[in-house]
């Protein structure tokens, strides 16, 4: 349903549609999975369905194998779409049925893929691989056009569920061809370019892939050629598709054929010469040096990458501030003012710290982390870029705590972290909260963090501590997701790092609140084993706890889900708003703390100027959709917009998508260019209401 017509109805209205989106059954839609097993012609049923129905297709239970998700119903559709792309002139409503029926396929294959059930026919899949070049040898296959691109998009991502790359490589390869400085401005057909990029990252386990590319190694010089050409891209929102081209390239280098590892090297040579380090464009030669590293070490013709990282430090974080306590702060842009003032923040936590958990200030045995570095990126950008080659840390995240050994005497613990925003706030994403797993790990935690999980039961404290100390009592989003879904004191304690977010953090949250507010006693019992390194009483006794205290602890959340807003203490990151003369001022200020969102989960959210928000966005997901609501009767000069960006945190005037209705009831589609964090600004002159904001992904393989 179109968002125009959405926020056209009254309050009762909105209610009622929300309702309808949250509901995961879709059970009154014509197209959900019930109804699809009972249709008489399933292809036309899928054809004319709506894009709201995606979501039961991909969820759809594991009995469906035998029915309208089996290799005779599949083969059905792959006929059907055999004879709409013969007939394909452009049109939308030609556009979207092509999409409805790529998508039910896709739905098709993941489902399979996930019940680990028997793979389709190896000559079904491939009919389904002609389709796809069907579709692209149509002229009207790249056509712009919110429907026409989104059928482009289903039909390419599609050649990766179906695992035929090698059959449909000459066709994508050809609509690199097609990329220029126009179509970059249409996120949602470079998304379908890049399609190309995932598809090949997609089979590098495949020996099939290889195979193929030893008889087609040009393939190399057209992906060296699209990088070479396209320098224009960098820097930009769809530079990530020149980098794709050199790292899909690298990723060759793991070909058991000869022909293809020399291709590839040679191109990751020629990277390295044509972007050297320090050159306006070395984040080319970072991802080349970063795939010789993993897949030929001895391409890299004895570079001395200690060197090369230390000058890439040395030039990124040139700012270097010796705390008072343990810190030690290298920045890419901190001003002296904002890194004293991080300094006193953790200052300020790490007194918290030792009063709360009674330390004496008596590190565990054998710990030499004295001091912890503190790395600190200007941007979620270059963060990305920099700090997976220099620390080895994965940066899909908000930032890292590496401890390291700290049985070693030279070890060097410490935690990477990025700004959300560059102006006089000091914005560090999680400074807080990774520099308590410093103080956790070095103060209470015996040996490395392998030991810490060797016996689990533990992950709830390590994150929900840092979460706590963070928060204390000032965690509504964690208060409110109680509403949602409801765990036991047992479940949470057995939480592991497999689990989603909102089960690590703000549950591992509520669990260490509720130990330290109800049975402080027992929270020393624990942190005797730990600094003693038995984890595995640690483990024990957590059990224990958790079936004693079961009944308590939702007694408990009770009267935390009672609570009708969260307390007026100073939010953990403040911020002096820049005030335009004529504007009104707000003595309220918004806590700039960027919310993590969860996929399908309600958030309420204060807005009176400014709000930020995040949400990972996994690899396979093909299009993300936020919806922001406020049920209020907006007045005049109340005005909500909604910001969105990968990569950067969004502002009024530096964004990729927006949405700017004039009632604060906002909607945005945003393709999922890549795997990652995507970032979102609510910013409203004059609001200071609570809005509803909901995002849902469309899942792929």
């Amino acid at each position: 349903m179109l968002f125009s017509r959405y926020i056209a109805f009254l309050v009762l209205n909105l209610v009622f549609f929300l309702i309808m989106f949250i509901s995961t059954a879709f059970a009154n839609q014509p197209c959900n999975i019930a109804a699809l097993r009972l249709a008489e012609d399933l292809p036309e049923q899928v054809a004319v369905a709506g894009q709201e129905c995606y979501q039961s297709w991909f969820s759809a239970p594991d009995e469906v194998l035998e029915d309208i998700y089996s290799e005779a119903s599949l083969d059905k559709i792959q006929v059907a779409l055999k004879h709409e792309i013969s007939q394909y002139q452009g049109k939308i409503e030609q556009a979207s049925r092509l999409e409805r029926l790529g998508e039910f396929v896709r739905a098709a294959y993941y489902v399979r893929y996930n019940a680990k059930a028997p793979a389709f026919s190896e000559a079904l899949s491939q009919r389904f691989a002609q389709v796809t070049n069907q579709f692209l040898e149509n002229p009207y296959a790249l056509q712009l056009g919110q429907e026409q691109v989104e059928a482009m998009n289903s039909l390419t991502l599609m050649v990766d569920n179906v695992k035929q790359l090698p059959l449909t490589m000459d066709s994508m390869m050809r609509t690199l061809e097609h990329f220029n400085t126009d179509m970059a401005k249409q996120p949602q057909w470079v998304e379908g370019v890049n399609n190309l990029f995932r598809a090949m990252a997609g089979h590098s386990t495949y020996d099939e892939f290889y195979t193929y590319m030893s008889t087609h190694n040009q393939h190399i010089r057209v992906l060296s050629d699209f990088a070479r050409n396209n320098e224009w891209a960098l820097g930009t929102e769809v530079d990530f598709l020149v980098y794709n081209a050199i790292r899909e390239t690298g990723r060759l280098l793991a070909s058991p054929y000869s022909s293809t590892r020399q291709a590839a090297l040679d191109e990751m040579q020629n990277v390295m010469q044509r972007y050297p380090l320090g050159s306006e464009h070395e984040r080319l030669w970072l991802a080349a040096v970063e795939m010789l590293n993993f897949y030929m070490p001895e391409g890299l013709n004895g570079l001395d990458l200690g060197l090369a990282k230390q000058q890439i430090q040395i030039r990124i974080l040139p700012n270097y501030y010796e705390c008072q306590g343990s810190a030690r702060i290298r920045s890419q842009d901190l001003t002296l003012e904002q890194t004293l003032e991080a300094c006193q923040r953790l200052a300020d936590k790490e007194n918290d710290f030792h009063q709360l958990t009674k330390t004496g200030f008596q590190p565990v045995e054998e710990d030499n982390n004295k001091h912890v570095e503190v790395d600190v990126f200007a941007n979620k950008k270059d963060y990305g870029y920099y700090s997976s080659f220099l620390f080895n840390n994965t940066t899909n995240n908000g930032g890292q705590y590496l401890e390291g050994d700290p049985s070693q005497v030279d070890n060097v613990a410490r935690f990477v972290a990025y700004r959300y925003e560059n102006e006089q706030a000091l914005a560090i994403l999680n400074l807080e909260h990774e520099y308590v797993h410093y103080l956790d790990a070095r103060f209470n935690q015996y040996g490395s963090f392998h030991d810490n999980l060797a016996y689990g039961h533990i992950v709830w404290w390590l994150e929900g501590f840092a979460e706590y100390m963070h928060y204390k009592q000032d965690y509504q989003a964690a208060i409110s997701s109680i509403q949602t879904q409801k765990w036991s004191l047992s479940d949470v304690f057995a939480t592991t790092y497999e689990d989603d977010a909102n089960r690590i953090y703000r549950w591992g949250y509520l669990a260490v609140r509720f130990m330290f507010e109800k049975h402080p006693q027992e929270i020393e019992s624990l942190l005797t084993y730990s600094r003693a390194g038995e984890f595995s009483s640690w483990a024990e006794h957590t059990q224990q706890l958790g079936e004693q205290l079961n009944e308590e602890f939702s007694q408990w959340l009770e009267t935390l889900n009672t609570e009708t807003s969260p307390s007026d203490s100073s939010p953990p990151i403040e911020a002096e708003e820049e005030q335009e003369s004529g504007k009104e001022t707000h003595p309220q200020q918004d806590d700039l703390t960027p919310v993590v969102l969860e996929p399908t989960q309600m958030t309420t959210l204060k807005v009176h100027q400014r709000r930020y928000a995040a949400i990972y966005v996994p690899e396979g997901v093909k299009e993300i959709r936020v919806w922001v609501m406020n049920e209020s009767r907006v007045e005049p000069g109340k005005d909500l917009n909604l910001y969105a960006s990968f990569d950067v945190w969004p502002t009024t005037e530096q964004y990729y998508w927006a949405s700017q209705n004039t009632d604060s009831n906002e909607y945005l589609q945003i393709p999922a260019l890549k795997e990652g964090y995507l970032h979102f600004l609510l910013n409203a002159d004059s609001l200071g209401e609570d809005v509803d904001m909901v995002v849902y992904f469309h899942y792929g393989q």
